[in-house]
């Protein structure tokens, strides 16, 4: 027996699918304030009454589409222990950080970040999501050092972890993806003996000697 409400449901993420791929693909000639619904709908090949039946404006297909990224980006995150409750850093391989390929393999998304900027608060909303959940699900341990908040020394990794993912979009998503996994294991697992902050534009290399 044909299961209708399955069907009807795969019609339904079919249709805003195609709409937020060519909500995309409007935004690489585009500014979001010139886009209209017209011209999202001439894109997607379907007609006004077809957007309105899921969207009211195109701020909500917007914030779907955000949302949609941010908790498939969140998923990545997971990877490293779905098998485990608890993760030892030093074990960590590049292979478990999957973050970078996931962009990478949604770059039509990424690479439009800065222009996604001008919709009102996608960068903040983005962030934001993605710090709750670091803080939320992930606790760092310091066995080595009581006397250190834990809860302040995860949001300080969550917040530098961040930071590169971020920064690394920016710059047009280089270096390659297998690169900024092999660094952020490194960074992660990164213990100096002694570390220097150089200030005034002095070379560390100059303040050592």
């Amino acid at each position: 027996m044909i299961n209708k409400e399955k069907i009807s449901d795969k019609r339904v993420r079919r249709t805003k699918l195609q709409l937020k791929q060519a909500f995309i693909k409007l935004m690489e000639e585009k500014s979001y304030d010139q886009i209209t619904v017209t011209d999202i709908v001439n894109r997607a090949d379907y007609n006004r009454a077809t957007f309105y039946r899921h969207y009211n404006v195109k701020e909500e297909l917007a914030e779907e589409m955000i949302a949609d990224k941010t908790t498939a980006l969140v998923e990545t995150f997971k990877y490293p222990y779905k098998r485990k409750n608890m993760i030892h850093l030093n074990s960590l391989s590049p292979s478990d950080i999957i973050v970078f390929d996931h962009i990478m393999e949604n770059r039509d998304f990424y690479k439009l970040w800065r222009k996604f900027q001008s919709i009102p608060g996608f960068e903040e909303s983005f962030l934001q999501s993605i710090a709750k959940f670091i803080k939320k699900d992930i606790t760092l341990l310091t066995p080595h050092d009581p006397h250190l908040d834990n809860n302040l020394y995860t949001t300080f990794y969550a917040n530098g972890i961040l930071g590169l993912i971020l920064d690394w979009i920016k710059n047009g998503l280089e270096p390659h993806p297998d690169y900024m996994a092999e660094q952020l294991v490194k960074i992660i697992n990164y213990y100096p003996a002694e570390s220097y902050i150089s200030a005034n534009g002095n070379s560390p290399a100059t303040l050592l000697q």
